[in-house]
């Protein structure tokens, strides 16, 4: 936190994109990052893994109590 309060505003590359939003009277918005994962990936990766080929579905739990009760 220290380097970071003596860290000149202006020239940093941590501070200048919200710095030069202030300057130019825009507010600042940070880019979307891309390399973020997908909403879900690990489910897919845990089934690409386990080689469950079939897609998920989403079930009800009287339907899953049926479906455990007929077993």
């Amino acid at each position: 936190m220290v380097y970071l309060s003596y860290l000149p505003v202006d020239k940093s590359q941590f501070y200048q994109p919200i710095y030069n939003a202030a300057v130019n009277g825009e507010e600042y918005t940070t880019p979307e990052d891309t390399s973020q994962p997908q909403k879900g990936w690990w489910k897919k990766e845990l089934d690409r893994r386990r080689g469950r080929n079939r897609p998920r579905t989403t079930m009800s739990l009287e339907q899953f109590m049926n479906d455990m009760n007929q077993r």
